[in-house]
C-alpha cells in the first residue's frame, strides 16, 4: 500500500507540480488546524477557502514589510533634509555667486533687481495697482512682475557666469527670509532706519536667510513659487507710514 501511494504521489508530482505543491500546502495547513488524520477527500473540500487564506497571508506579508520599511527609511529622508537645511543656513550662497559691483550702497532704492542701468534689463508683465492684474485675479498688485530683457541675456555677467536669473538686493538692511500665505518663497529688505522695505517674491531657490546685506549681494534664482502664473520675480516698495506700511510704485525709486 505505501508503495502504491508512493508511486501515485510521484505520478502527481510529474504530472502537475504545481497542483501537487497546493494540495501539500493544503493537506499542511488542515493538519496545524485539525490534529487528526483527514482523509484526501475531506482536505479537497478545504482547498478553496484555505488557498483564499493563504493568499490574505501573503498579502498581509508583503504590506507588514512595506510599513516596516517606511519607519525604517522615514528617519533618514527626514535626517537627509534637516542637513540639507542646516547647510542651506550656514551656506546660504551654495551657488557661489559673484556680487553685482555694479550696484551702489544706498538705503533707498535705486536700482531695478536683475542689475544693469534703469529698467534695461527689464521687462514688466504686470505694473503696480494694473487694473488688468485685479480684472483677472480680484486683488490689487501692489508692486511689479518683472522678467529679464533681451538685454539682459546679451548683457549681465552674472547670467553669462551662471546661466541662472539671479535677483540682487537694492538696499542696505536687514535681510528676512520666508514663506508667504500662498507658499512664495520671499525674501524681506528692511532699511536701517526701519522706514522702507524691499519684498521680493516667487524664487525658485533662495540664497540668504538673515543677518545685514548690501546692494548688489545675490539673494535668490527667479522662479514661480506661491501665486504665480510663470517664472518672474514679484518686485515691492513699502513705506512706513505710522504703524502702517504702505506699497508705493517701485518705477518711482528706480533710475
Amino acid at each position: 500500500m505505501k508503495l502504491l501511494k508512493y508511486a501515485n504521489t510521484l505520478r502527481q508530482l510529474k504530472n502537475d507540480p504545481f497542483g501537487f505543491i497546493i494540495d501539500s500546502l493544503v493537506t499542511v495547513v488542515v493538519s496545524l488546524v485539525v490534529p487528526l488524520p483527514v482523509a484526501g477527500v475531506a482536505v479537497a473540500a478545504f482547498r478553496a477557502p484555505i488557498l483564499g487564506l493563504l493568499a490574505s497571508l501573503v498579502a498581509l506579508m508583503l504590506f507588514m514589510m512595506m510599513i516596516v520599511g517606511i519607519i525604517f527609511l522615514s528617519p533618514l529622508v527626514l535626517s537627509t533634509a534637516f542637513l540639507q537645511n542646516i547647510t542651506a543656513i550656514f551656506e546660504p550662497n551654495s551657488l557661489n555667486i559673484a556680487p553685482d559691483t555694479s550696484f551702489f550702497s544706498t538705503s533707498v532704492p535705486k536700482q531695478n533687481p536683475f542689475g544693469g542701468g534703469g529698467m534695461a534689463y527689464t521687462n514688466i508683465t504686470a505694473f503696480f495697482m494694473d487694473s488688468g492684474y485685479y480684472l483677472q485675479f480680484g486683488r490689487n498688485h501692489t508692486g511689479l512682475d518683472l522678467v529679464p530683457s533681451d538685454d539682459y541675456f546679451q548683457h549681465s555677467k552674472t547670467y553669462q557666469d551662471t546661466h541662472k536669473v539671479v535677483i540682487f538686493a537694492t538696499i542696505n538692511g536687514s535681510v528676512r527670509h520666508f514663506v508667504d500665505q500662498y507658499g512664495g518663497e520671499t525674501v524681506e529688505i528692511t532699511n536701517s532706519d526701519n522706514s522702507l522695505k524691499v519684498l521680493y517674491v516667487h524664487f525658485s531657490t533662495v540664497l540668504v536667510e538673515s543677518g545685514n546685506i548690501s546692494p548688489g549681494q545675490p539673494i535668490g534664482i527667479m522662479g514661480g513659487t506661491g501665486f504665480a502664473t510663470g517664472e518672474h520675480v514679484h518686485y515691492e516698495i513699502r513705506t512706513k507710514d505710522g504703524n502702517n506700511w504702505l506699497p508705493v510704485n517701485p518705477l518711482n525709486y528706480i533710475n
